[in-house]
């Protein structure tokens, strides 16, 4: 009997492997065909742009009344009374001047009048009589009242050695101190209100300009969060606004005012946000024409470089590319002049990885701007 020899080996092991797959193959089921990957999407939903537009602006906190506080005449201070910080009431006492010199000066003129009475009283008795001329009358007249006004002056200057709170405040800071010598206007302390604040905010040409006052709601009252209070909010009142651009900005400047918050600290130069729904003070009588989207969710069609936003048909859950035509761009988003409707929903991230007839489902419902 003949063996096979070692090619004759390798060739019936190969038959044999290639058998044995075949038959594995036979004896398997048909495939399963794998379902279709359904991509999560972040959506849109298009608003109408007459109704509630929320709006936050950064803004500055000021007091309502502030002063420099100085004397009227110059002088040395003899002592301040207050410091930096403290609370004062309208009429209390800020500061002393040294007044030696000026009450001097006042008995000097105190003198001066009584003998300028004394002698006007003379000339009125004689004149009387007539012992004395009308003319000799009349200068005795003239001095006394000359004397009385110099008198009246120098009281006042008295009365000016004393600094006093024109309102009730804060004072915010100190810029002189006792003993110093100090000119007539020139600034020895600093007051704020205290009772009241204003926020300062700046507002853009885009909508200073739709700005309509016989459609504003008179009741209307935007909101300032402070970021020592997050998540409350605190009704403010429009107090004026600027008619005059902003240096190195095409804004303006708006002012709102309230009441200092009881439960906080709020100090001028602190940072606020004020909430504006732009529906209720601009003209809405008729459609702006535009809804706004934001920018994430505008693309480009490869095929024609057509501007379009991918939106979402919530009965096939699938998206479709939209052709639109693109408005301004603004802080708010992309305002877009046609091919979209309130209500739609569109896709706002990813656009680089969708295609027409994808099947979609959404990530997150999202409410509009």
């Amino acid at each position: 009997m003949n063996l096979p020899s070692s090619a004759g080996k390798a060739t019936i092991t190969l038959f044999l492997v290639l058998a044995t797959v075949l038959l594995q193959g036979c004896n398997n089921d048909e495939p399963v065909a794998q379902e279709a990957v359904v991509r999560p999407v972040k959506l849109f939903e298009v608003t109408d742009p007459t109704q509630q537009q929320l709006r936050y602006f950064p803004g500055k906190v000021t007091a309502t009344e502030e002063a420099e506080i100085s004397f009227r005449i110059p002088g040395q201070i003899s002592k301040m009374v207050v410091k930096q910080g403290d609370d004062v009431s309208k009429g209390q006492i800020l500061a002393y001047l040294d007044d030696r010199d000026i009450r001097n000066e006042l008995q000097d003129r105190q003198a001066n009048f009584e003998l300028a009475k004394a002698e006007f009283d003379r000339a009125k008795s004689l004149l009387t009589k007539k012992v004395i001329s009308q003319s000799s009358y009349d200068t005795a007249s003239a001095k006394l009242k000359s004397a009385e006004a110099a008198l009246k002056l120098s009281r006042d200057k008295l009365d000016y050695t004393t600094l006093r709170a024109p309102f009730s405040g804060r004072v915010a800071q100190t810029v002189a101190e006792a003993h110093q010598q100090v000119q007539a206007q020139q600034p020895v302390l600093v007051m704020q209100s205290n009772d009241s604040l204003d926020i300062s905010i700046q507002i853009p040409e885009s909508i200073v300009s739709h700005v309509n006052k016989d459609s504003v709601d008179p009741n209307y009252q935007p909101v300032a969060t402070f970021p020592g209070a997050p998540g409350q909010e605190y009704p403010v009142s429009y107090k004026e606004h600027a008619t005059r651009v902003s240096p190195g900005s095409q804004s303006y400047e708006v002012i709102f005012t309230r009441t200092a918050p009881a439960n906080l600290n709020i100090l001028p130069g602190m940072t606020a946000t004020i909430i504006i729904d732009l529906a209720q003070i601009m003209d809405t009588s008729s459609a702006p024409g535009y809804v706004v989207v934001p920018v994430s969710a505008v693309g480009k069609n490869d095929a024609d470089n057509k501007t379009v936003v991918w939106k979402f048909d919530p009965s096939t859950q699938t998206i479709t590319p939209v052709d639109v035509t693109v408005g301004r761009i603004t802080q708010a988003g992309v305002q877009i002049t046609a091919g979209l409707s309130p209500q739609d929903r569109i896709v706002t991230a990813g656009l680089s990885q969708l295609h027409g007839g994808m099947k979609v489902k959404p990530l997150k419902k999202e409410r509009g701007l």
